[in-house]
């Protein structure tokens, strides 16, 4: 589901960052604007101009279109003339029924799997009626429900939307909160009652932490994060050590907006340093 209220700055999917559409081109599947050019010729604002980019060694240069997104508008209309959907909207409008055809559909498979439904987004909670209105249905047809969430929404919606969520994926994404703040644009104080109060309730975890480098990855920051799990300990399955990636980078290009998270993966001999200290504790803990 798109949208979110936080900003991070290692999100990998920036799509999902807005509420509403985004603009996004995808050169490999462009076939060259002196085979087409409709993207252009369709554009009302100028915002669309050619672009020569190299396809490799060889190679003469291939013309692509080039957007302006101080002019574009984000009417779309360019979006409905692309033969390869090189350009498309990011968002996609459907109701909860439109929703539950597609989950029928692989109904068998959630049953021989034992798998089910997550409900992921942006930050699902940022659109609660929808969220809570397709939990609800899912559960109603004896779906197993899953929630991946930051934690950051309102406790009342937590505990209206719990009775649907057989499992929360819960994010911990810094322990202190000035630099929860920094790093994500919010405070993490409602984020981690929130998880407290759950856990008080009958929830089930699955906790998620990224580890970013030079970002939360300090001693200091991950033992934190152990200290809270062993707090909430009776309520978690599992926890989650997410390292970085950069998978999500060009997903910044597609949309036209900057990539803030310039840092490297961290390497195995730490991610398995973080493994046994989660494992001394006595915690259910993997990696990825």
């Amino acid at each position: 589901m798109k949208g979110c209220d936080l900003s991070c700055v290692w999100c990998h999917s920036p799509e999902s960052q807005g509420f509403g559409p985004d603009l996004a081109f995808v050169q490999s599947r462009c076939i060259g604007m002196e085979s087409c050019g409709e993207c252009q010729r369709r554009c009302e604002y100028g915002a669309i101009t050619k672009c020569e980019a190299p396809e490799g060694p060889g190679k003469e240069p291939v013309t692509y279109p080039s957007v302006d997104r101080d002019k574009c508008t984000l009417c779309l209309k360019c979006t409905s003339v692309c033969p390869s959907k090189a350009l498309y909207n990011t968002q996609r409008l459907v109701s909860v029924e439109e929703c539950m055809e597609v989950i029928r559909h692989d109904k068998k498979y959630y049953e021989n799997s034992g798998g089910g439904v997550t409900i992921s987004g942006g930050e699902p909670m940022s659109q609660f009626d929808f969220c809570m209105a397709l939990a609800k249905t899912c559960k109603e047809e004896g779906y197993h429900v899953a929630l991946d969430t930051s934690g950051y929404a309102p406790t009342k919606q937590f505990l209206d939307i719990l009775p649907y969520i057989d499992l929360f994926l819960y994010d911990l994404k810094h322990m202190d909160s000035e630099r929860c703040h920094s790093l994500v644009g919010a405070f993490n104080e409602v984020i981690l009652d929130n998880a407290v109060m759950l856990s008080k309730v009958g929830a089930r975890f699955q906790i998620r932490i990224p580890i970013i480098p030079h970002l939360n990855d300090s001693e200091q920051n991950i033992r934190a994060a152990a200290a809270f799990c062993l707090d909430i300990r009776d309520s978690i399955d599992l926890v989650q050590l997410l390292p970085f990636h950069t998978m999500g980078e060009n997903k910044y290009i597609q949309i036209g907006k900057k990539y803030h998270a310039h840092v490297n993966p961290p390497d195995n001999v730490f991610m398995q340093k973080q493994l046994k200290l989660f494992k001394r504790l006595g915690l259910p803990v993997r990696i990825g």
